[in-house]
């Protein structure tokens, strides 16, 4: 467990002195989303777990060396289907809960705000970067790190609080998709895709493949497909959802399928 206490160390302190340092300076309106320095300083906190997976890796290659966890990071030679699920589960997720909330909210579906379906493809290269990269952290440090003393869903849930902890100063600065936004319901959505992302990893053993997926779930968000925050219990039905899905295909047996 030391490597995980490690990166845990690492990361938040990377990210969050960056991100409370944003919080303190928009709040004295001495900086502004958009300024390239506030940029640089967001960016820093956001690679956080990033290069917090590599200092735990690097400070524990007696557990096993940096060209295991490079292994599995770039891990591409996988069956086809699953990056079809790296496509196709995200969108299905968000058309299935936004359907099920459409039974209770009829004009739903009408007053959302969509983007053009091949925006997907637009959004989903910078969400790599936005978010993806995260990964090598969260699963392919975290996850693997937990499920040494925890079973696999349980290191999920664990592992999805503190990653929504993580991002708790975003929700108090000013220009990120975040800001004002609910922290519980957000810490909701996190556990669910934190339960499709270790089964994704368990079958795979991809890391690679997590970050593809971790960037398709931000890219379906931000086309739209998603409950608008402002629907009361509604919103947090997309979320309950995941979690659902997430719990059934931990709890499917399966062997790992990571050979093409």
């Amino acid at each position: 467990m030391y490597r995980l206490k490690v990166y845990l160390a690492v990361t938040f302190l990377i990210t969050w002195p960056c991100w409370w340092v944003l919080v303190a300076l928009s709040r004295a309106g001495r900086m502004v989303y958009g300024h390239p320095l506030f940029m640089l300083i967001y960016a820093i906190g956001g690679l956080g777990p990033t290069i917090a997976a590599y200092v735990a890796v690097l400070a524990t290659r007696a557990q096993a060396p940096l060209r295991e966890f490079n292994a599995r990071l770039f891990r591409w030679r996988i069956a086809w289907w699953w990056y079809v699920v790296v496509l196709g589960l995200p969108v299905a997720l968000a058309l299935a809960s936004l359907s099920l909330a459409a039974l209770f909210d009829p004009f739903l579906i009408s007053g959302l705000s969509v983007h053009p379906w091949y925006v997907f493809f637009l959004l989903f290269p910078a969400m790599i970067l936005g978010g993806g990269l995260e990964e090598p952290g969260w699963r392919g440090v975290a996850q693997p790190e937990i499920e040494r003393k925890l079973v696999r869903p349980v290191a999920a849930v664990l592992v999805g609080l503190i990653w929504a902890l993580w991002h708790l100063p975003l929700f108090y600065l000013r220009g990120v998709h975040q800001y004002g936004t609910n922290f519980p319901l957000f810490t909701l959505s996190v556990v669910g895709a934190a339960l499709l992302m270790a089964w994704l990893y368990g079958r795979t053993q991809s890391i690679l493949i997590c970050i593809l997926f971790h960037a398709g779930l931000n890219a379906v968000a931000l086309l739209g497909l998603a409950v608008p925050s402002g629907k009361g219990w509604l919103s947090g039905l997309q979320a309950c959802f995941t979690i659902l899905v997430g719990a059934l295909l931990l709890a499917t047996p399966g062997k790992r399928l990571n050979q093409a």
